[in-house]
């Protein structure tokens, strides 16, 4: 990394309000110029540009700092121009100041780039007014090495309601709002939900779907944390698996078993999708995903009637501690110079100061990363005049979450990516591919009863388990 020299005509500027905002005459100091990198889109882009630009005529310009923020594209893309340009791929462009991250990202590069530990500008006084899972989340080789994430806005997930529909089927079947809390009282809603719509056809075992979720890696994960076990574990920089067959059993019972019988379901590529179609009702999915969340129904015979949502925390399973995940990337700051990496770490506490980081929040979606009040995140939401349909309430749930749960994220190892890949595939692509059979079969005129019975056995169970724990275990070590 080199540092980079601002153009004529900025320099000068910022040297004026240097001058004028100090009201005497100081000697130039020659600004520096922050490249940052990151995968923002759509209102989260353009929050994060207005902080740029804010950050650039107060604070850049009184310290010589100039920001300049750059899209790379998804997720994906952003990781491959990093690869790219750690590997030296030819036409790649340099490395920028500052990276938006996830902690696999900033693992898989960690030992062929130098990147900044933040302990060196960042006091542990000052890491204590961050969230302490977020913070740990940067320590990439365990609480005694370097702190190489930065970060900067989080999200978690919840469960999202379509509460017109809602309001319809419990005012129906008396159904308890209080069976949302849990992964087995969403079953139960589920079964009934499926029943009462088969019943209002008189087409024998056409009920429908009421729950779904995105991320389905996450219900692998976090459910687990919540049952007393943690998949993946790093002793000594190496992946340790415990795929306990119990916690799986669990798990496969309250999402394979409701899915295969019609009570689950995954038909678009989103969640949201689904609700949008009248296909679920409720569903989990990440707060700063809550944006596409519909405010109106759109059904296959064209028909269109307007829906409110209404926000919950996560379920648990019952009699369980609460665990929630937490993600979102954070920003790494590669090694330059010494006034290099101080302008870089200048932003991003700029950036994450209470009120910029609550304005960020509440524009874009994401929770903010200090410890904050309900009322001051409330108050951030509703300066917000363009926040419509859930946001407000996504938002609000989401900071609960936050404070009443412990929150997880796995920790950055070699073959982490792998093994979440086959955790988000392996039980959720199986009940999809299992439910399709079972339609065809109850199409040729087999009992539903029946056609359930042939994949909700032992046998199934202990087939995929055992397949999945083999594929694990070629991460292990």
């Amino acid at each position: 990394m080199k540092r980079k020299i601002i153009a004529a005509a900025a320099i000068t500027a910022a040297a004026v309000l240097m001058t004028s905002c100090q009201g005497k005459k100081q000697e130039e100091v020659q600004p520096v110029d922050v490249e940052v990198w990151h995968y923002y889109n759509g209102a989260q882009k353009e929050a994060f540009d207005r902080l740029v630009m804010e950050f650039n005529q107060t604070v850049g310009a009184s310290e010589g700092i100039l920001v300049r923020s750059f899209n790379k594209g998804g997720i994906q893309e952003l990781e491959d121009s990093v690869h790219d340009s750690v590997n030296g791929k030819v036409g790649a462009e340099e490395l920028p100041d500052i990276c938006a991250a996830y902690a696999d990202l900033a693992y898989s590069i960690k030992d062929q780039v130098q990147l900044v530990d933040f302990n060196k500008y960042w006091s542990k006084e000052e890491q204590k007014e961050y969230i302490e899972a977020y913070v740990n989340e940067g320590y990439l080789s365990g609480g005694d090495g370097p702190l190489n994430l930065f970060p900067v806005a989080k999200s978690t997930e919840i469960l999202a309601v379509n509460e017109t529909d809602w309001e319809r089927f419990k005012a129906e079947t008396g159904a308890d709002e209080a069976e949302l809390s849990t992964w087995e009282g969403i079953g139960r809603l589920a079964e009934s939900y499926y029943k009462w719509t088969d019943s209002l056809t008189e087409e024998p075992d056409d009920g429908k779907a009421f729950f779904g979720r995105d991320a389905f890696a996450n219900y692998m994960l976090v459910g687990s944390r919540q049952l007393g076990h943690e998949v993946f574990q790093v002793q000594d920089g190496k992946m340790i698996l415990d795929f306990d067959r119990d916690v799986m059993h669990k798990l496969w019972d309250c999402y394979y078993v409701p899915y295969i019988k019609g009570y689950f379901g995954a038909y678009g590529k989103f969640r949201t999708d689904d609700v949008k179609t009248g296909d679920l009702v409720a569903f989990v999915g990440s707060t700063s995903g809550m944006t596409y969340f519909p405010q109106n129904v759109i059904k296959e015979d064209g028909s269109v009637y307007e829906i409110t949502g209404k926000m919950f925390p996560l379920p648990n399973f019952e009699g369980r501690d609460k665990w929630a995940v937490q993600q979102g990337a954070g920003m790494m700051v590669f090694q330059s110079d010494e006034a290099g990496e101080r302008a870089a770490v200048e932003f991003l506490k700029w950036f994450t100061e209470e009120d910029n980081n609550l304005q960020y929040c509440a524009s874009s979606s994401y929770l903010p990363v200090r410890y904050v009040t309900q009322e001051k995140m409330e108050t951030a939401v509703k300066q917000q005049s363009d926040m419509l349909g859930v946001l407000p309430d996504s938002l609000l749930t989401g900071l609960l979450v936050t404070e009443e749960y412990e929150l997880y994220t796995t920790s950055a190892v070699k073959n982490g990516g792998e093994g979440r890949t086959i955790l988000n595939n392996s039980m959720d692509e199986k009940a999809r591919r299992d439910r399709l059979a079972i339609e065809q079969m109850i199409g040729e005129g087999m009992s539903a009863d029946e056609a359930v019975g042939r994949y909700n056995t032992e046998k199934n169970f202990e087939q995929w388990y055992v397949s999945t724990l083999a594929e694990l275990k070629k991460l292990e070590g």
